[in-house]
């Protein structure tokens, strides 16, 4: 028993702290199919998923259609655009998942600062 209330007492310590944000840079290929308003769309919804969770977006940078290095999905090049973003450590995971499930986004990374 003694063991379970020191658990619960760090619990609830780590609970009340305030969610640190980390430093992120995120690259996404966005599919070269997708038209230029769906494309600052796709872009839009991943700046909303970044917000939803708690996270801050510092700052855009869209790098242009470029070619790929291989084929991915069939495709040969695809639009290039990295932010910054500030999520906290424990959220990571659910970003990513929302950037798999879009199928606008042919590949990502997420690099810690």
């Amino acid at each position: 028993m003694p063991k379970l209330k020191k658990t619960i007492k760090k619990v609830a310590k780590v609970e009340t702290q305030p969610i640190e944000l980390r430093g992120y840079d995120v690259v996404v290929i966005v599919s070269s199919k997708v038209k230029s308003e769906k494309r600052l769309e796709v872009i839009e919804g991943i700046k909303k998923v970044i917000e939803k969770l708690g996270g801050k977006l510092n700052k855009t940078n869209e790098m242009g259609l470029r070619d790929l290095a291989y084929t991915i999905a069939g495709e040969q090049s695809g639009w290039y655009a990295g932010l910054e973003v500030g999520l906290s450590p424990l959220i990571c995971a659910k970003f990513e998942e929302s950037l798999k499930q879009n199928k606008n986004i042919l590949r990502h990374l997420l690099i810690k600062k």
